[in-house]
């Protein structure tokens, strides 16, 4: 009796201790696949912060192109200005070099006259 008692403790104990192959494996196949889940999530995450990444850049550059060409424009409106202001001060002084040139004249004229 002893001798059954302590067969079958013996194998109650390797009954709890060994797991079947088809145990393992089947553990094995779901470990497998959530790596293999979390791969693909992980790939799919990495091309959306691409996809992202990219439509920020080009956002920012055609933000870039909008501001220089904005630059640009305002650029040649302070040309055009300065362009004016200079034309309409050479007029002014070609103006008051005239009347200063005639303004002699006469005054010559006067002395020479009396």
């Amino acid at each position: 009796m002893k001798k059954v008692f302590l067969s079958t403790v013996l194998l109650a104990a390797f009954a709890i201790t060994l797991t079947s192959c088809r145990d393992t494996k089947k553990k094995t196949d779901e470990a497998g696949e959530q790596i293999e889940e979390t791969l693909d999530e992980a790939g799919n995450k990495a091309e959306d912060a691409l996809d992202t990444a990219g439509e920020k850049a080009e956002d920012a550059w055609d933000e870039t192109k909008e501001a220089a060409d904005t630059l640009k424009e305002k650029g040649e409106e302070v040309i055009d200005s300065v362009k004016a202001k200079a034309k309409e001060t050479a007029e002014d002084v070609d103006k008051a070099v005239d009347d200063a040139v005639k303004k002699t004249v006469d005054e010559t004229k006067e002395k020479a006259e009396q």
